[in-house]
């Protein structure tokens, strides 16, 4: 998956040094390197500080793909992570929700030394693949252990606190079903008219001809699914291009990209993690099931509560890893944007037996 969008030249040195006076009125930015990932502005920066110099990370939102109030949950989130958990993630170094004449919000962070894997993660040895895989499961489970919430949804802040929203294009679900219903419908639907970014689409009509078996699909299967487990924190994007990983050991530095967190129950977080992460290099059988595997059992001993992957929690994980799929059916413009014809075809071909062995 890559969501390069080129270096943002948006925000100007002037804007990023008021931001950091606005952040902490004492510091000093002696340089700025801007990213080129992401779709919103993200720099790194060298600061002097009353007690020395250091390396941070600046963050502000200039892009329409994420709400400014989920945007303003992520330094909450990453705060609240550090406190409950021992999920490793970057220092919060203060936030702006609002502000008369920079993108808001932004935020500062600590800088985390380490590597992200997107796309390559097999330059990783198989010991430290499993040490990535392991600690997924650790985490997630620490983070599960967070909850519950009082309904399914996106997370983001209302009057200054993190909450579950309730909008029309954040929707509030008491029962996760139909929330996962109404998400493989909304892929589907994207899907007959190009995906979710049409105008990057060079087939537009790419999957046409699967969406009557896909709503079939949908209608007789997640409906029926046996009642979900009450819904909780979940990092929906658990994957390399998310980590900061030490290339020789495997361990993971910091786990990044807390906005766009969801509630739902652990097995949708799973699912997703199992989707993105696990079969991150396009493994063979064998290892994409030792990797699911020691993730699973990970995941189970970190548990407090003695979880389980019971019959029914695999059934419905079965249904968020459909849905999964569905998302990056629709998602292929722009996932693949810098992929050639031909890997995008390769990409397409994956997507179609998926669903021939599913449906």
């Amino acid at each position: 998956m890559s969501d390069t969008r080129g270096v943002d030249e948006t925000v100007s040195d002037a804007a990023v040094h008021e931001m950091v006076a606005a952040i902490r009125p004492n510091w000093t930015v002696r340089s700025i390197q801007r990213s080129e990932l992401g779709t919103d502005f993200v720099a790194t920066l060298d600061v002097d500080t009353p007690t020395g110099g250091r390396c941070v990370v600046l963050k502000a939102t200039t892009a329409d793909l994420v709400a400014a109030e989920i945007a303003r949950a992520e330094p909450r989130l990453i705060e609240l992570v550090a406190r409950g958990t021992s999920i490793p993630v970057p220092d919060v170094y203060g936030y702006r929700d609002h502000h008369e004449t920079l993108p808001e919000p932004f935020y500062l962070l600590e800088h985390v030394p380490g590597e992200t894997f997107e796309g390559d993660s097999g330059a990783l040895s198989a010991a430290a693949q499993t040490r990535v895989v392991e600690a997924a499961g650790e985490h997630l489970a620490e983070l599960h252990d967070c909850g519950p919430l009082p309904a399914a949804g996106t997370v983001g802040v209302r009057d200054g606190d993190l909450a579950v929203l309730d909008t029309d294009e954040h929707p509030r679900y008491d029962d996760e079903r139909e929330r996962l219903y109404d998400s493989c419908m909304e892929s589907i639907d994207a899907l007959e008219d190009g995906g979710f970014f049409p105008e990057l689409a060079d087939d537009p009509e790419r999957f046409v001809d699967l969406t009557d078996t896909l709503r079939e699909h949908v209608e007789s299967t997640v409906r029926a699914l046996p009642e979900p487990d009450p819904p909780t924190y979940c990092h929906w994007d658990y994957r390399y291009g998310n980590l900061l990983v030490d290339p020789d050991t495997g361990a993971t530095n910091a786990v990044l990209d807390w906005a766009n967190l969801d509630a739902g129950e652990p097995a949708h977080n799973l699912a997703s993690a199992e989707f993105y992460l696990l079969d991150a290099d396009d493994p063979d059988d064998a290892t994409l099931e030792a990797r699911r595997g020691a993730f699973r059992r990970a995941y189970e001993a970190a548990r407090t509560d003695d979880w389980t992957f019971t019959d029914d929690r695999r059934e419905r994980m079965a249904a968020y890893e459909f849905a999964t799929r569905l998302g990056a059916m629709a998602c292929l413009p722009l996932w693949h944007e810098d992929a050639t014809p031909a890997e995008r075809d390769a990409v397409e071909a994956d997507h179609r037996a998926f669903v021939r062995n599913r449906t």
